[in-house]
């Protein structure tokens, strides 16, 4: 059976603050539990050691659900600049666990900010769709931080 590779999925958001400041909200636990999660979910417990080997663990949770838990490490961490980790769901199973690469850049804007997320080495079609939503919902999210 031939394995279909999945495109990359990439969104690119201006934001009216400096990379410094949204490089914060992607590494700071406090700020990352106002925004790094789908529309719909909260945030239960964030956990980050942001350097090259570092790990990271974010616990979401949906109403009435059990949580569903992001984990991973950083590969490559440039302050204020990019960041690039493995990023997997935990799952009962852990053969089911798939990783992926997350890149997130924050490039000079104006006076603002481009963040390009870059979603690589998704399972399916279907999974890159749903991360396509879970993203694009979460930067609408940390649009309204500020």
């Amino acid at each position: 059976m031939m394995q279909t590779t999945v495109p990359a999925l990439v969104i690119r958001r201006t934001f009216a603050a400096s990379p410094q400041r949204v490089y914060d909200a992607w590494t700071d636990p406090d700020l990352a539990k106002e925004f790094l999660c789908p529309a719909g979910v909260t945030i239960g417990e964030v956990k980050m050691d942001v350097r090259p080997g570092g790990a990271y663990k974010i616990e979401m949770l949906h109403e009435d659900k059990e949580p569903f838990v992001a984990y991973g490490t950083y590969k490559e961490v440039v302050p204020a600049s990019r960041l690039v980790m493995n990023w997997q769901w935990q799952e009962d199973n852990p053969a089911d666990e798939h990783p992926t690469l997350l890149t997130v850049e924050f490039l000079p804007h104006g006076s603002g900010t481009e963040l390009i997320l870059t979603h690589e080495k998704l399972a399916s079609l279907e999974s890159r769709e749903s991360h396509e939503h879970g993203w694009t919902t979460l930067l609408e999210k940390l649009d309204a931080l500020r």
